[in-house]
């Protein structure tokens, strides 16, 4: 129920709407946990039924109505408990199908291999530059007193995603010059 623990916690917050749960879960949430919009719903619907949440129909003049959810108290005593039982393997594992590749990377041309750290570099440029905005998002939203308390521990992942990127991007510099080293010496041969 991991997306159900996200939603819980981001409704912990205050009631929110499909659409500003997904505005949230995209923006300063995005770069460690997404979620379709179709995923955010059905995962709504399950709570309800489950009375973790509930929802209430908010009319609007010249606009769809809007529905609103909020924690049951039964939603935020099951997000609490989930919150304090911390998993006992803490990196999960995870499946890269770029390394993947790499590891089967004896059978293309070294230039093509190249060329895939080169995107992956890019790639990891982008993060960072999407994580500088999680970061002005998070300074900019702290000045409201109620998520002001919160900015700490949204800061700590962000500095651990920087540190992330960084060591990716010095990983694909290695690579390409370890690349440039083997054409290098298989010119020689």
């Amino acid at each position: 129920m991991s997306l159900g623990n996200a939603l819980l916690g981001l409704l912990s917050h205050g009631p929110m709407t499909g659409y500003d749960l997904k505005k949230l879960l995209d923006h300063p949430i995005g770069f460690f946990w997404a979620a379709q919009m179709s995923q955010i719903y059905r995962e709504l619907n399950t709570l309800e039924e489950k009375g973790l949440v509930k929802s209430e129909i908010i009319p609007q003049e010249k606009r769809p109505d809007r529905k609103v959810y909020q924690l049951t108290k039964g939603g935020k005593e099951t997000f609490l408990s989930w919150l304090n039982k911390f998993p006992d393997q803490l990196n999960e594992a995870s499946r890269s199908r770029f390394l993947l590749r790499i590891f089967f990377s004896s059978k293309i041309k070294l230039d093509e291999l190249a060329f895939e750290i080169k995107r992956y570099k890019k790639e990891m440029e982008e993060q960072l530059g999407y994580l500088n905005k999680v970061a002005q998002w998070i300074k900019d939203y702290s000045r409201e007193k109620k998520l002001k308390k919160h900015a700490f521990y949204w800061n700590l992942i962000v500095k651990k995603e920087h540190k992330s990127i960084a060591a990716g991007t010095e990983w694909a510099d290695e690579c390409l010059q370890l690349i440039e080293q083997k054409k290098r010496k298989e010119k020689r041969i």
